[in-house]
């Protein structure tokens, strides 16, 4: 997503005079017809040119504590990846011809926890070329050797997920130290412009009571820091956590659009099992496992397919884990973006 994007979206995001604007566009007739147009040429596409997401969660442990996540809640066991699981995940893409547009090693879990990150960042690197391998971190388990890592891997993006203006917020918001993640964070910074490296970091703040009302000064102090600044309003996760969202709800009331994630992403869990989508944090939507079947046969399968039709259909409410997700009351703006990771 281009930078420009990202301006629309921090502005729909906490602007209610521009969101009620695009509100109005988004529901006349005209704009959902060209957003069916999008939807049916790009299944089409994808399918054909074989270049999806591919999230790859290689562990589920975390080290933060944050108040609008359910990982504490997580019943599904907490483990890194094994490597014979991994492999084969690389093996059946390639048998399979998938290209992958980006690879995200993310799932419930900071990659931080995962002692082999940077070298299955590398085992990517090497067999998916075109690829783009991103990963999103709270970087508070960071020290001098992993920025190096970071740098040097081969790693394209690093998403910082810094959920705070200020060290009071932030640490009542994530539950992990302030002064060290920031320290962190300005050592990534300062050794990627040293070494004049093409790594792409970004930063992200979550929309909550906690930090309400500094969505301005997060945007202002660093945009000129890091290559793109986001907010984002919070999933309640299928209901599993506490409203914590403050002034910045979600208004349900609104038509909903098909979620283009469900035709572009392919979501791995730890153990090889592919879910509905990013935020299936239980795997409550458990389609199959590679080890038993190819990748596509599961994506493609009837399970699946028919998710896709509830969402073509404008019965999305029908699907429990979509119905209360942020993602199909946004006026569809992600089919406005072509390449989307």
């Amino acid at each position: 997503m281009s930078n420009l994007l990202r301006k629309i979206k921090n502005t729909l995001e906490t602007n209610e005079m521009a969101a009620a604007w695009f509100d109005g566009i988004a529901g006349t007739s005209l704009y959902r017809k060209f957003i069916y147009y999008k939807i049916r040429k790009y299944a089409s596409w994808i399918k054909e040119s074989r270049r999806y997401n591919v999230i790859i969660e290689t562990t589920n442990l975390c080290n933060a504590r944050c108040v609008m996540c359910p990982h504490n809640k997580m019943k599904r066991k907490m483990e890194v990846i094994r490597d014979e699981t991994f492999d084969l995940i690389v093996e059946k893409l390639k048998n399979e011809k998938i290209n992958p547009l980006a690879f995200i090693l993310n799932g419930f879990g900071d990659p931080l926890t995962d002692g082999k990150i940077f070298e299955r960042i590398k085992i990517l690197r090497k067999e998916f070329p075109r690829s783009v391998v991103k990963f999103y971190t709270n970087l508070g388990l960071a020290n001098e050797d992993t920025i190096k890592n970071i740098l040097t891997s081969g790693l394209s993006e690093i998403n910082v997920s810094f959920n705070g203006y200020g060290k009071e917020d932030y640490e009542k918001t994530m539950g992990i130290d302030y002064d060290r993640t920031l320290e962190n964070l300005k050592s990534l910074i300062a050794e990627r412009n040293k070494m004049q490296s093409r790594l792409k970091i970004r930063l992200s703040m979550t929309l909550l009571s906690q930090n309400e009302g500094d969505e301005k000064k997060f945007i202002n102090y660093w945009k000129n820091k890091a290559d793109s600044v986001s907010v984002n309003k919070i999933h309640s996760y299928n209901k599993s956590v506490e409203d914590v969202s403050g002034k910045n709800k979600i208004n349900f009331s609104k038509p909903t659009c098909p979620c283009k994630y469900i035709w572009n992403t392919i979501v791995f869990g730890t153990s090889g099992d592919i879910f509905l989508c990013c935020l299936d944090f239980e795997g409550t939507y458990n389609f199959g496992n590679i080890a038993s079947n190819g990748i596509l046969n599961i994506y493609y399968g009837e399970k699946f397919s028919q998710i896709r039709e509830e969402h073509l259909g404008n019965r999305i409410k029908n699907i429990e884990m979509c119905s209360s997700c942020y993602t199909p009351y946004r006026n569809g703006v992600e089919w406005l973006v072509e390449n989307l990771f």
